[in-house]
């Protein structure tokens, strides 16, 4: 998040210096390839502190290989912490730009743009997602980092394939969170649409387990997703986002997949699949 020590004690809570620096030095020439975060928080680890940060990561390139950064997100449970605050929409477009210039001037050194920001800069600064050249070889995109353009890209390559439809009607409520939504309606969901026998809802769902402010698919919880549902016409299937259960199979409120499923009385997928495999999917039900 930072390599500025004073910032980095702040950040982390630290009360001595951690040595953080020495510490990737000892990874990299151990042959450990790094890929790092940095959450941006507004007037604390951005400006001249960011590009310190940056500035230092890079001299470890490639054993350092990219650089992920993300907007901070907050909660709504903040009693008695750090003030902190979320990005304008301004600053998340003058971060966009600012970027740019930064990657143009480190890829003509290392022949890699080396920081990438996350898909939300640009979906809350209401900025077209960028191509795919933009992320190089995708380093972070479990990270939220390109997410959609492959998820787009990819779609568009395998929809030409797709059938005319399907031979019986489907109602199904496809569900994300409040980022995603415009981007799965615009770029997926209305070519979908054009298919026979498919119907499709985009359902948004608020996080209110931890607040409105976090707007990420993969933090819902089974009973939000319950509560905004329980009086929908759902249909015959019910979607879900990719990242919403752990490896335990639970949402993050403990709730599981058949007491959601059974509660809302709709079958319920947890949609893993590639976008290609969209129509086997929803046949099965």
């Amino acid at each position: 998040h930072s390599t500025e020590a004073e910032t980095r004690r702040l950040l982390l809570g630290l009360k001595q210096e951690d040595y953080l620096l020495e510490k990737i030095k000892f990874l990299v020439e151990n042959g450990i390839e790094l890929h790092t975060q940095i959450v941006l928080c507004p007037g604390i680890n951005d400006g001249a502190v960011f590009d310190q940060t940056v500035n230092d990561l890079q001299k470890f390139y490639p054993g350092v290989k990219s650089i992920a950064v993300v907007p901070v997100g907050l909660t709504r449970h903040r009693k008695n912490l750090f003030q902190l605050r979320l990005h304008t929409r301004k600053e998340l477009a003058e971060m966009i730009v600012y970027s740019d210039k930064l990657r143009s001037e480190i890829k003509k050194k290392l022949n890699s743009s080396f920081v990438y920001l996350s898909d939300e800069f640009f979906i809350k600064a209401h900025h077209d997602m960028p191509e795919s050249a933009y992320y190089d070889d995708f380093f972070q995109i479990e990270n939220g980092v390109g997410e959609f353009r492959d998820m787009i890209d990819s779609f568009d390559k395998v929809f030409p394939k797709f059938p005319s439809g399907i031979e019986k009607y489907k109602k199904i409520t496809w569900v994300t969170g409040m980022l995603a939504a415009g981007n799965l309606e615009k770029s997926i969901v209305s070519k979908l649409r054009t298919l026979k026998n498919i119907e499709i809802d985009v359902f948004p769902v608020v996080n209110n387990f931890y607040g409105e402010a976090i707007t990420v698919s993969g933090l819902l919880t089974g009973q939000d997703i319950y509560e905004q549902l329980k009086d929908c016409q759902t249909g015959d299937l019910i979607l879900l986002p990719p990242r919403v259960l752990n490896h335990n199979n639970l949402f993050l409120d403990n709730w599981n997949i058949e007491e959601l499923q059974t509660k809302l009385k709709t079958h319920c997928h947890v949609y893993k699949e590639t976008l290609a495999d969209f129509i086997e999917v929803i046949r099965g039900y």
